[in-house]
């Protein structure tokens, strides 16, 4: 038989018995529903952290300086801890793989006056390799960024993030302006943009920062005895594949020079593996629940296929004896089964669409809809009607005509 007739048996089918087709659909709806919409928080929840990991820097090692408790240094008051110019020396002297070594100190007991005005901007000191590792770029191009003549002619000039822009100076131009840092005075030449709004060691946003020098800034605020010579270290690797051998070999070096543990690494690489592999163990616990309701939704299918055929019995016997073969009967009952799963995957998928759109604007979570989500959620729909409407369909075929024609 055509595909027309069994287009126009089907539509017959469905019209004759809509509510308990609707029924029959509703578990595959349900299900496409959950698949679509539960891969939409998975999506949304691994892309953003993701994207937060990445925005570290996937080729960076990271040391952070820590102040060790009191009681670990036998009731030692600590004035001085955490990476030293001595460790970054070694990394660039000693290991291969690093590519570059960018430290970056902060001054956070002093507040950065414009006009007299203080400001909780944050001047932090580093060198001109921040601008690449950081995934920065200057903002405007009048302007420039810290270069390596301003530590050689002792210039006391700064660049300054967008937004720390915004806050000291307002609608006014910074170029060419002045920040007072305890009596000290810097001259802006430069605007600081990070495109990605990253955070500096994932804790400071570098748009709302002022960078100096760091040889400047260490000269000038020795004085007041400042605690550690930097407070984060980005250590950049050459090749990524040796970044996990480069990162114990720096715990290796830490652990025996410093006896205290006044530092801790974070490597955003690992962070990211780690993260990616629980998405995919979430993603699999998801798909799984959603599985269950299409399995529901597939028995559902089955049963409205075999009412039809108890009740179809005589149209099976009519056709089987005007010669019709076993398999077109296949044929016409699977393929009634294939339109009712495919038809509520359809609707399953404009659910799924919507349940994203309302988590995301009710809980404030990023969801994301992907092309891969809808074809996975309507092949199995469509394979839920195949593999639940054989059986049915393979019962229909097998009548005797004469038996259906009897009863």
């Amino acid at each position: 038989m055509s595909l027309m007739y069994n287009l126009e048996s089907t539509w017959l089918s469905l019209k004759h018995h809509a509510f308990r087709s609707l029924l029959a659909m509703l578990g595959v709806v349900l299900g496409v529903a959950a698949v679509v919409g539960m891969l939409a928080v998975s999506e949304g929840a691994k892309r953003e952290s993701i994207n937060r990991i990445q925005q570290q820097g996937v080729d960076n090692i990271i040391l952070h300086s820590e102040k060790p408790r009191i009681n670990e240094s036998g009731g030692e008051a600590i004035f001085f801890y955490g990476i030293s110019k001595n460790d970054i020396a070694h990394f660039n002297s000693v290991f291969e793989n690093v590519k570059t070594v960018v430290p970056i100190v902060e001054i956070r007991h002093k507040s950065i006056y414009v006009n007299g005005r203080p400001s909780d901007v944050i001047l932090a000191g580093t060198t001109p390799e921040f601008l690449t590792v950081s995934r920065s770029q200057n903002a405007d191009p009048r302007g420039r960024w810290l270069v390596d003549t301003d530590c050689i002619l002792s210039e006391m000039v700064c660049s300054v993030g967008v937004d720390a822009a915004r806050q000291l100076f307002g609608l006014e131009d910074p170029l060419g302006k002045t920040v007072s840092v305890g009596g000290t005075t810097f001259k802006v030449v430069g605007l600081l943009k990070n495109p990605l709004r990253s955070k500096l060691a994932g804790k400071n946003d570098i748009n709302n920062m002022v960078f100096v020098d760091y040889e400047t800034l260490l000269s000038i605020f020795n004085r007041d005895f400042m605690a550690v010579e930097a407070n984060y270290v980005y250590v950049q690797v050459e090749n990524l594949d040796y970044l996990k051998n480069t990162a114990g070999r720096i715990r290796t070096y830490l652990s025996e020079v410093h006896e205290l543990p006044d530092y801790t690494i974070s490597v955003p690489y690992e962070l990211l593996l780690a993260e990616q592999a629980t998405q995919r163990v979430f993603t699999i616990v998801m798909g799984s629940i959603a599985a269950i309701s299409l399995l529901v939704g597939g028995i559902g299918i089955m049963n409205i296929m075999l009412a039809n055929i108890y009740e179809r019995t005589k149209e099976i016997g009519t056709l089987r004896a005007l010669g019709a073969p076993k398999q077109t009967i296949l044929v016409q009952f699977l393929f009634e089964a294939v339109t009712l799963t495919a038809l509520g995957g359809l609707i399953g998928v404009g659910i799924g669409f919507l349940i994203a759109v309302l988590i995301k604007h009710a809980a404030a979570m990023p969801t994301i809809v992907t092309p891969g989500s809808v074809i996975v959620a309507l092949t199995v729909s469509i394979l839920t009607g195949i593999i639940f409407g054989t059986h049915p369909a393979w019962k229909a075929a097998s009548l005797s005509p004469i038996e259906a024609l009897r009863r």
